[in-house]
């Protein structure tokens, strides 16, 4: 797998965990998703990883593609992601979670791919 791939994969996949996590920090989907809203300080958490995954997603993405292409991909990945979740969020909210926790241990296998 070429580190080009392995960059995309990840770009796509971090870009999933970060819109969770601030779909997440929302208090209608937090009742949704978990069946009990979350604390204050757990939805300050998931924002600023939210936020975080996003950057790395971007990061990622700029490393694959380059700057210009890169973040013209990152837009349209994460609104191809964006859209995935709140279909999924709609008839399934469950799914989101454990999609996420399943995208979570993806991007850290990748990363073995890349040593």
């Amino acid at each position: 797998m070429s580190i080009v791939s392995i960059n995309i994969l990840t770009a796509i996949f971090l870009s999933y965990i970060g819109l969770f996590a601030l779909n997440l920090s929302m208090e209608r989907n937090a009742k949704l998703v978990l069946k009990a809203p979350l604390s204050l300080k757990k939805i300050q958490i998931l924002k600023v990883f939210g936020w975080m995954f996003l950057a790395l997603s971007l990061f990622h993405s700029i490393l694959a593609w380059g700057v210009s292409i890169g973040i013209t991909a990152w837009f349209g990945v994460i609104t191809l992601i964006a859209g995935a979740i709140v279909f999924i969020q709609s008839y399934q909210a469950k799914l989101n979670l454990n999609l996420s926790s399943m995208a979570f241990f993806i991007v850290i296998g990748l990363q073995f791919f890349r040593l």
